[in-house]
């Protein structure tokens, strides 16, 4: 199955080379798409932007899901990579609820396209039927005022 993964640029890790993601996390009050579904091994995982620019692609290595009573249960799950040290990223989050964490491996960049739907807060879409994949995967134009964000992205990738 492939899984969307949702990231605000400002969230994104690694360098201009490669990224280093290591996780795909959801973190919700109540059960999401990846927590209700799963993940498994060698699952694509693709990257998205928040604004609907794809920029990264990745497999599942290893996925966890279950209920928490404090986030902080959650982020131990990340120890060790850059999303774990990452306040920004962890900061606003629900103080219990439900998580689903899988580890990442294969991590590349790609050629930045826009697709997608609106998001609508999630940051974690399965895409379990053809017609899913479809409306998330196929490209389309950028949206009126979309430059930016390519822009931005450029940006990252040469100051990292």
């Amino acid at each position: 199955m492939d899984h969307v993964l949702i990231r605000r640029l400002e969230h994104l890790t690694g360098t201009g080379e490669a990224p280093e993601l290591g996780f795909a996390v959801e973190i919700r009050d109540r059960p999401g798409p990846a927590h209700k579904a799963g993940a498994a091994p060698k699952d694509v995982v693709w990257v998205q932007l928040r604004g609907g620019l794809f920029v990264a692609r990745a497999r599942v290595r290893m996925a966890w899901i279950g209920e928490f009573s404090n986030v902080a249960e959650v982020r131990a799950r990340t120890r060790g990579s850059a999303l774990h040290d990452m306040e920004a990223f962890w900061a606003g989050r629900p103080r219990y609820g439900y998580a689903a964490v899988a580890s990442l491996d294969s991590e590349r960049w790609i050629d930045p396209f826009w697709a997608g739907p609106r998001t609508y807060g999630y940051e974690w879409v399965l895409l379990e039927n053809e017609g899913k994949r479809s409306s998330w995967l196929d490209p389309r134009d950028s949206p009126r005022g979309g430059d930016a964000l390519p822009r931005e992205f450029r940006a990252w990738l040469e100051a990292h």
